[in-house]
């Protein structure tokens, strides 16, 4: 592989992959995802010495974040130097470096079909490169992470595990009823162990309506984790929670 150079990987998916640095034993590198609609932007991070092919989990921002965004950041690297899992996110439509001025920003099954895509195309992708197990792949993604999350899911079929949340079957937010009902219409082929955080509180989605989207998922195991609060004001030690879970899963 020829870092910082145009390189092709797996059907010409994979259009250009370059180191980013690293830092404390994290590896960063950025690549594109070339799609007929134009190009995917992500991040990936790896162990700086790996040890043969590791496990990857990929990370879906919420509404109001990007690919790199300090949460990004905050979990890829907890799962690098804490149980050498490998990371990778791609900014959603609307977001980070696919961010258009102007450009209306609804949220429909249209868009969550696009961004399915988007996903899989990546996941090929990067399983491309042969430095990644292909039976120990996670998801974690909440909010926007999961609207768009759970139909990748389900579309796939190589997720292993997933953490999920803060979303429901309705929103006070702009989102288009039809995401809501492939929401309804998905949730239950869901099948891989999922751990689903809620917001009491949540001034986005309703407490009925996130209690609903649990009570949907088909998963045989799956476990809700709620706390008091707002949408915004998941307690810090939750994300711990989710990032053990998935690696669990993974090194099981």
């Amino acid at each position: 592989m020829r870092i910082g150079s145009t390189v092709r990987y797996h059907g010409r998916m994979l259009e250009r992959i370059s180191e980013a640095g690293t830092s404390e034993g994290v590896r960063e590198r950025r690549f594109d995802i070339v799609r007929p609609d134009g190009r995917v932007p992500g991040v990936l991070w790896t162990p700086e010495q790996p040890e043969g092919v590791t496990p990857l989990v990929l990370l879906g921002h919420g509404g109001a974040g990007h690919k790199r965004d300090e949460s990004r950041l905050e979990r890829a690297h907890a799962y690098v130097r804490r149980h050498a899992i490998a990371a990778a996110a791609i900014d959603g439509p609307f977001h980070g470096d696919r961010a258009a001025a102007g450009r209306e920003q609804r949220y429909d099954a249209a868009v969550a079909e696009g961004m399915v895509g988007d996903w899989q195309a990546t996941l090929d992708a990067l399983l491309g490169l042969g430095e990644f197990d292909t039976g120990r792949i996670g998801y974690g993604g909440v909010s926007m992470g999961t609207m768009f999350g759970l139909p990748f899911l389900v579309a796939d079929g190589r997720i292993r595990c997933a953490v999920l949340g803060l979303c429901g079957i309705r929103s006070s937010a702009r989102t288009e009823d039809s995401l809501f009902a492939r929401l309804v219409r998905d949730a239950p082929r869901l099948t891989c162990p999922t751990l689903f955080l809620m917001q009491w509180d949540d001034e986005l989605f309703d407490r009925e309506g996130v209690l609903a989207l649990f009570d949907l998922l088909g998963s045989a195991d799956k476990r809700l984790y709620a706390n008091p609060g707002g949408h915004a004001e998941t307690p810090e030690h939750v994300r711990d929670i989710g990032l053990d879970f998935i690696a669990a899963q993974l090194l099981a």
